[in-house]
Parts: C-alpha cells; structure tokens; sequence
C-alpha cells in the first residue's frame, strides 16, 4: 500500500473517533433522560398519594389535637366550678348551688352560671355572700329586715331574713355600667308588665300589681315569680291565652273543667277554667 494511502486512511479514522464518541456520549444522555422522565412518570402518583396521605396523618393530628382539647373543655364543664358556675339544670329546672354527687351523669344535668333575679331565693348562697355597707357601695338604704350583700361576682342583692332577693343592682368596672345599673333599678320601681308578674309585700309575694293607691311604694317590690302547682292565675287569669293542646307534643288533653294557657314567658300552665288553680307547668326553657 502506498504511503499516501496510509495517511489518508489514518487521517480519516483520527476525524471519526471523536465524532463516534461524540454520538455514543449523546446517545447515552438521551438514553438517561429517558429514564429520569419515566421515574418520574412512574414517581408522580406514588408522590402524590405519599403527599395525600402526609395531608391525611395531619389532619388527623389536627383534628385528635381539637378533640383533645374538646374533651378538656367538657371536663372542666363537667366538674363544678365556684368561679364558672352557681347552680345546674336537672330535667329543665334550675337549682342554684353545687349538685349532689349522684346528680352527675344523668340524663338532662348540665352545671353552668344563672345571674340572680328578684324572687329568688339564696338558699345555698345564703350564709357565703358577704354584707355590705349600703353608704360605701353608693346603694338606697335597706328597708327594715332587709340587708344588701354581694355575690362573688359583684352583683349586689338586697334580701329579707330568709334570703328572699328583693332587688338586684348589677354590678360594673366601669362607672357607666354602674348607671346603667341604677337605671335598671330606677326601672324596677316601676311596674312594667314585660318585667313584673307580681310583688312582694311585708315579705309575701303576691302575683299581679299591687292595688293602685293603696300602699306606700317603699312597702312593696316588684319582681318576677315562675308559676308554680297549687298557686292560682287571678290577676292573670283572663289575660292569658288558652291553647289547643293537640298542637304541642308535651300537652296531654286537659282534665275536664280545666286548660292549657301560655303566659307571657311562654310557659305553659294548667289550670281550673274556674278558680285558675295551677295543677301543672311546663317551662319555657329556651328564654
């Protein structure tokens, strides 16, 4: 072979390597990206499930942290409380002060906070609410066997000797809610039917206004009473609405000569179409 001939042969094979590892090189980078696409093709839902369920496990934490902290919250609902509560519900009565052991975990019992209203007796809070100077705690002066005292949250009561609440002043940080609360007092002077369904008089309540001109004002206080069994409408007793028993579930047919009727709360009241005699009472428990 001639020389010429070899060193055009070498010459062409010195081009062709790096053009032939040029190729190979950027055929193996076409033959990774290839699988670095298809891993992630195959990656992506796997990842997306992972990242739902990562979603799934913390909402799930989320939500046992709420119910932990519910479960806290009805604890501490559950157990009485001087500062959070002063009496219970028990079959949609109220009683103030704390429950018997054996109340709790029956049907319908629910402790909570029921601010103190005229008519009311103290009962359980009767010998624990402080007295006070009438004159320091800028109050009228206490009619005869009559005293103020002070609950624990600064409301103020005036009571007779059995604990019987006369009037209440509501207390306030701020000097305006204390005229507010003379202005409510002011209000409680007045008879107003929205407010008051009786009075009481030298310590006995009486249902409906006093007869007009007939006692001094400082004789009597009004209030409002819940109707009770045994007590009688008579003032009320043509004031108040009759009701058709077969459109309330809780009314079973009245007893012959006597009726449903609703008083002005929404209780209901059954009582002697005669006489308005009271033999039994279903209390609006949703004012």
């Amino acid at each position: 072979m001639k020389k010429s001939t070899l060193f055009a042969a070498a010459a062409t094979m010195a081009l062709a390597s790096p053009l032939a590892i040029s190729a190979a090189s950027a055929q193996q980078d076409l033959l990774r990206n290839d699988q670095m696409v298809q891993h992630a093709q195959y990656q992506g839902p796997n990842r997306q499930a992972q990242d739902r369920d990562d979603d799934r496990e913390d909402a799930r934490r989320g939500d046992h942290r709420d119910r932990r902290e519910s479960w806290r919250d009805d604890n501490r609902e559950s157990r009485w409380d001087d500062d959070r509560h002063n009496g219970y519900y028990q079959n949609g009565r109220w009683t103030y002060g704390p429950p018997s052991a054996d109340r709790y975990g029956r049907a319908d019992f629910e402790l909570g906070y029921r601010p103190w209203a005229v008519g009311q007796s103290l009962g359980y809070y009767g010998s624990r609410f402080e007295q006070v100077d009438y004159r320091r705690a800028q109050l009228r002066r206490p009619p005869r066997g009559l005293r103020w005292v002070v609950d624990d949250r600064g409301d103020y009561l005036l009571i007779n000797r059995s604990g019987r609440i006369m009037q209440v002043v509501v207390s306030g940080n701020e000097p305006r809610d204390r005229r507010q609360s003379w202005r409510d007092a002011r209000n409680d002077s007045r008879w107003d039917d929205r407010r008051h369904n009786g009075y009481y008089r030298d310590n006995q309540w009486t249902f409906g206004p006093p007869p007009q001109g007939r006692y001094d004002r400082d004789d009597v206080v009004y209030g409002y009473q819940p109707w009770q069994r045994g007590q009688r409408l008579g003032y009320y007793e043509d004031r108040y609405s009759e009701v058709d028993y077969r459109t309330d579930r809780r009314l079973r047919a009245p007893p012959r000569g006597q009726h449903w009727v609703r008083n002005d709360s929404g209780d209901l009241l059954l009582a002697a179409i005669a006489g308005g005699l009271i033999t039994a009472v279903i209390l609006n428990n949703t004012r």
